[in-house]
């Protein structure tokens, strides 16, 4: 194993900065890229001495971090929810068909605990399908206290 060289002060500060300006970039690449930084700066500290002269040199050659994050690879964005036909017909089926509530709320709920599908459309039908099921059973309890009076 290779023991990492400590850098001087001014070398240390500007790979940290390069590493924090490169957090919104490709992983891979921002550790491709901080590596071959560091890499560039062994060598030139052993041409050129460990002192702060030789320091502000290698930040020289390098450049601005600012510069070398821009050329760097964004990193991928997250991918949209997927709108499957499933969750669509779940939702309309749970409005339109509320005599099924309790069958699509149990739906629902299984499809959301799963972790597939569109989860938003699954919220979706928990509520319009929780609504009924709801409603019923208060108007259930209130017939039987209504009987019972």
């Amino acid at each position: 194993m290779t023991a990492t060289p400590e850098f001087p002060p001014l070398v240390e500060a500007y790979l940290a900065d390069l590493d924090r300006a490169l957090a919104g970039t490709d992983p891979r690449e921002r550790a491709e890229t901080v590596a071959a930084v560091r890499e560039h700066a062994v060598e030139s500290l052993a041409r050129h001495g460990r002192d702060d002269e030789a320091a502000r040199r290698v930040i020289g050659e390098l450049g601005p971090v600012e510069h070398i994050a821009a050329e760097a690879t964004p990193a991928p964005a997250a991918a949209p929810a997927k709108v499957e036909v499933t969750d669509v017909v779940l939702a309309a089926l749970a409005l339109l068909v509320w005599p099924l509530a309790p069958v699509l709320l149990v739906w629902a709920i299984v499809r959301l605990r799963a972790g597939v599908g569109n989860r938003a459309l699954q919220w979706t039908t928990v509520v319009l399908s929780a609504l009924p099921v709801v409603v019923g059973i208060v108007f259930t309890v209130l017939h039987v206290l209504n009987r019972a009076a």
